[in-house]
């Protein structure tokens, strides 16, 4: 048999194992070692068409709420890493699992279609809420899910901050590098076949969501971008396309030694710190924030603002 042949079927053959995981990729309750809040969080049903989400709240004391998108093959859980130093700010907390990310009626992953329809529903649900009326809102995501907050950030003006860990600026580039990567498939003939399989399956095709296109529209408004440099899924030249398309105005945290998603387990403390700055000016006007350009590898930038703990304090 030729070996052409051969090396298509070898293709398919793995493309299609993969294009399964990336439509219904298996979903860990990945803690990290933060605590499960799921008892403390109040439940939630919001509507999104003829749907809803699951979602979960934790209430706060101030005029503030952040909304927490999980990334892909995650589900809400992963949001109590962050969560759990967030709400000693006295912000509203709340997140939720996409519709990709449930057991019962599971959609599948499409990279964009269907999450950024749940992402404006939940937006839609808080604005709707008596109890966070007059709240300036900010959104957290990672991976995924910090592509979707950009996008719906872009898209609302009503949104005040951003935080985006590991986003992705074009979908296609990030099927690219995944593929390459972590697939070992041949770059973009994987992805162009994954793209193809993934239109067949959905109706939708997986690569064409490109949040980089709409970032300008935050020009005005506060983004902190961080990213792995050892990113195996995402590499971190699309955190610099994201950082310059936003206005190169924006605090850009290029993590050495870190993969996808991995600085908050990696560097903690320093992590804690930088979100918790940032946060803090961007809602609140307290503290002088992150400076603008790309942060360095200590807590030099931070070193003059309160944390979350001497905020609650000095309150």
């Amino acid at each position: 048999m030729h070996p052409l042949i051969v090396a298509a079927g070898a293709l398919v053959t793995a493309a299609g194992g993969s294009i399964a995981a990336v439509l219904y990729p298996p979903l860990p309750r990945d803690l990290g070692g933060a605590p499960n809040l799921d008892s403390e969080a109040e439940r939630v049903r919001i509507p999104v068409g003829r749907d809803e989400l699951a979602a979960w709240v934790i209430p706060g004391h101030r005029d503030a709420v952040i909304v927490l998108f999980h990334g892909f093959g995650r589900t809400h859980h992963r949001a109590w890493r962050y969560a759990t130093f967030l709400r000693r700010l006295g912000v509203h907390l709340v997140t939720v699992d996409f519709r990709s990310s449930r057991w019962r009626g599971r959609k599948p992953t499409t990279l964009g279609l269907h999450e950024r329809e749940d992402a404006r529903a939940v937006l839609d649900w808080v604005q709707r809420q008596p109890r966070f009326a007059g709240c300036r809102i900010g959104l957290f995501g990672e991976s995924l899910g910090a592509a979707v907050a950009l996008d719906l950030a872009a898209e609302r003006g009503d949104v005040a901050a951003v935080v985006a860990d590991c986003a992705f600026a074009r979908a296609w580039q990030a099927l690219e590098h995944a593929c390459e990567r972590c697939a070992r498939l041949p770059r973009r003939p994987g992805a162009t076949l994954l793209r193809s399989i993934g239109r067949a399956a959905t109706g939708y095709d997986p690569g064409t969501f490109s949040p980089v296109d709409v970032v300008h529209a935050l020009a005005d408004r506060p983004v902190f971008f961080v990213h792995g440099a050892a990113d195996n899924r995402v590499g971190d030249g699309q955190a610099r396309l994201l950082w310059r398309a936003a206005g190169a105005k924006d605090p850009l945290w290029i993590v050495e030694g870190c993969g996808h998603t991995d600085a908050w387990r990696r560097h903690t403390r320093l992590y804690e710190r930088r979100v918790t700055a940032f946060y803090a000016c961007a809602l609140f006007g307290e503290g002088a924030g992150l400076p603008p350009g790309e942060l360095g590898a200590t807590d030099t930038d931070t070193a003059a603002a309160p944390d979350a703990g001497e905020l609650r304090a000095a309150r």
